[in-house]
């Protein structure tokens, strides 16, 4: 059964009613903030007992500003996962997210990029520039970040892996370990 924070907010039931039939592929026990943005719900899997907290993006783009990227998106998110207030997750080729993960506020994960950073686009506005995946991500299993996390394209996050407030993340993190910093670099062992 879906839930949601405000009942009263009848618009809000309404756009999740709609667009829940157009998922991947939907679990059960989901719970939805009222505010939410999701483009691309076709490529999105979500298992059971999700949280999507205020203010979620769940973004796919198979294309983008009219072009395709040649990719089909794929955003897979395990069980019993929490995805906290101001999260965004934009995804053009593969994001993996495992089983019972906790994502802090604001936290961000993404496998794409504007532009190619080549010194032809500097002359291009960045919203212009096209989509490009720089490698998927994929995140374990009981993963836990802080506030204002950054997992950039290409990254590999082990199970029980602990990424402290504010880092960002350009490196594999192994599993058990503590990361913290910009860029995120390995604390402690658990």
């Amino acid at each position: 059964m879906l839930k949601f924070f405000k009942p009263q907010n009848i618009i809000t039931k309404i756009r999740w009613s709609i667009i829940t039939k157009k998922f991947r592929s939907l679990g059960k026990g989901i719970k939805v903030h009222y505010n939410f943005n999701i483009i691309g719900p076709e490529n999105i899997s979500l298992g059971n007992n999700v949280f999507l907290g205020e203010n979620v993006s769940l973004e796919t783009y198979a294309s983008y500003r009219n072009e395709t990227t040649g990719i089909l998106p794929t955003l897979t998110i395990g069980n019993d996962v929490t995805i906290t207030k101001n999260s965004h997750i934009s995804c053009m080729n593969k994001i993996t997210i495992g089983a019972g993960c906790l994502f802090g506020q604001n936290t961000f994960i993404t496998d794409n990029y504007h532009g190619n950073n080549s010194i032809k686009e500097t002359f291009i506005m960045p919203v212009q520039r096209k989509l490009y995946c720089k490698g998927a991500v994929l995140i374990g299993n009981n993963v836990l970040t802080g506030r204002n996390v950054c997992i950039m394209p290409g990254i590999s996050i082990g199970d029980g892996a602990i990424i402290g407030a504010n880092a960002v993340v350009t490196h594999n993190i192994p599993s058990n370990c503590v990361a913290a910093g910009i860029p995120a670099k390995i604390i402690r062992f658990m």
